[in-house]
């Protein structure tokens, strides 16, 4: 019978590996299996130790240990797009990996399932009494079906609003304030609910149910935070000069009009934050914002992620923060994009 100590030490060990290997692969776009010839022989035997103990002690805090090991994305991907080039063993290897983070991540779901006893149409998440009383105001509204998912007519609007109700009362994490009902209600990455916006005309309309909740004070969910717009430091004649510049060299759609641009300052007439559709690539986004606003606004990358979208989705925070570092490291950083350069000059007052 393996020990508890056995199987941390198992899990630690199989993380350290699989972390590092996720590592090598995404940064270097190589592996070397050589230099894991030791966890190559062993791997498969901590797994398996892991899964023993906690089929028969299902410790909450080694579950929480397993499901923080993250995804095998990165190397089922490097493994498939290589297939025809990579030596067989290679190519096994990997396999073994993927087969083994799936049986880890298996066994965690298991376990939660059955932990989750009578709320099993609940994320975990929403697994418990008061969570469940907040949703079943909405299935009782008719917004919701009897295993709390959206009815035919119910809206991305009305979900958003009724999420945020939920989320109010619950008091959810900042980072966790959408992704919990993103899961619940299988609504994907193109339609992600905080990049749907709530108009003034929306917010009227779903009054009835928000007098379902009517502890929670929805006026938060239409009024922008400071985090969700750009500071505008030098007034609208250098915004619109910044606007005009965008659209003219193809950065922004031509189809973006003024007033949608004005609204990332919380300036203009929309009574909300209408992200703009950027249409060049994230790592020029990134470049343009540290250029433009990083000496005017704080949390900037932040405010981008709120104000921005690529291809109908927000930017990946920490993909634009790296990209913006390995940029700067490199030699041609300063005439990466020499237009993009000058347009956050202008608005910035810097050209000689």
């Amino acid at each position: 019978m393996i020990s508890r100590q056995e199987a941390v030490l198992s899990f630690v060990k199989f993380n350290k590996f699989f972390k590092q290997l996720n590592y090598d692969i995404g940064v270097t776009g190589k592996v070397h299996l050589s230099q894991y010839a030791d966890e190559l022989m062993e791997f498969e035997q901590w797994v398996d130790n892991v899964i023993e103990y906690v089929l028969f002690n299902p410790d909450p805090k080694i579950i929480d240990l397993i499901s923080a090991l993250g995804s095998s994305e990165i190397i089922k991907n490097y493994a498939e797009e290589g297939k025809a080039v990579l030596e067989a063993s290679t190519y096994d290897a990997l396999s073994k990996v993927i087969d083994s983070t799936a049986k880890l991540l298996s066994l965690v779901n298991e376990s939660i399932e059955a932990s989750k006893g009578k709320f099993t149409s609940l994320p975990e998440a929403f697994a418990f009494q008061d969570a469940e009383n907040l949703f079943l105001r909405a299935v009782k509204a008719g917004y919701l079906t009897s295993d709390f998912q959206p009815k035919g007519d119910t809206d991305l609007y009305t979900l958003k609003i009724l999420g945020f109700a939920i989320g109010e009362e619950l008091k959810l994490a900042p980072r966790h304030k959408w992704s919990h009902f993103e899961e619940l209600w299988n609504i994907d990455y193109a339609n992600k609910l905080s990049s749907v916006p709530i108009s003034a005309k929306q917010f009227q309309r779903a009054k009835t149910l928000m007098e379902l909740y009517p502890e929670v004070d929805f006026n938060l969910l239409i009024k922008p935070k400071e985090d969700s717009f750009f500071t505008a430091a030098y007034g609208n004649r250098r915004i619109r000069t910044l606007y005009k510049e965008l659209v003219a060299y193809g950065y922004i759609s031509k189809e973006t009009d003024y007033d949608n641009f004005l609204s990332i300052f919380n300036l203009g007439n929309s009574k909300f934050v209408r992200p703009v559709e950027w249409i060049s690539d994230q790592r020029h986004l990134a470049y343009f914002i540290h250029h433009t606003f990083t000496k005017t606004n704080k949390n900037c990358w932040v405010k981008t992620h709120a104000c921005f979208t690529i291809n109908g989705a927000p930017p990946n925070l920490g993909t634009m923060k790296s990209g913006i570092v390995s940029l700067q490291r490199k030699p041609t950083y300063e005439t990466y994009d020499l237009v993009l350069k000058r347009i956050a000059s202008e608005y910035n007052n810097e050209l000689q």
